[in-house]
């Protein structure tokens, strides 16, 4: 079945609604959703209305940041174009670097709780030596008293 024809004023309102959108909202994608919501359209639909705006529904241009720009390096190795191989090398090693480093700051974070666990176990060790001698010791006496009745009871 195919969908419904929008009318006219619908068509109208959806482009001004997306116009408000599109200028007070963070991302374009957000203004999509919202309108392909409220109308029942897809957001691909929503998108050409978006194309077929006059120019009026510009972002708000943001305030451009003072800080040096930073090294186009993304998490998979790739970099921004005109670096080529060597570029994409240095990207990538950065990013292998980073999530070692990372590994590295959580194993440090563990080594304290480790270190009590090991010295806990050494101790119960130690606690486990010392019962098992005193078992073998008891059971020792046990049976060398056990032996002395019988030859006790024997006559």
């Amino acid at each position: 079945m195919a969908k419904r024809k929008l009318s006219e004023s619908q068509r109208a309102s959806i482009r001004k609604e997306l116009a408000v959108l599109l200028r007070t909202s963070k991302t374009k994608a957000e203004a999509l959703r919202a309108v392909a919501k409220k109308y029942g359209i897809t957001t691909i639909t929503a998108r050409w209305y978006a194309k077929s705006l006059k120019g009026a529904a510009a972002p708000a241009a943001k305030p451009a940041k003072a800080a040096a720009p930073k090294a186009p390096a993304a998490r998979n190795g790739t970099s921004a174009p005109g670096f080529g191989a060597a570029g994409r090398i240095v990207a990538s090693v950065k990013a292998i670097a980073e999530r070692t480093f990372t590994r590295a700051r959580q194993a440090k974070g563990l080594i304290p709780q480790w270190q009590a666990y090991v010295s806990k176990q050494l101790s119960l060790r130690k606690a486990e030596k010392k019962v098992r001698e005193e078992l073998r010791s008891i059971t020792e006496k046990a049976q060398a008293l056990e032996r002395r009745i019988k030859e006790l009871t024997k006559r």
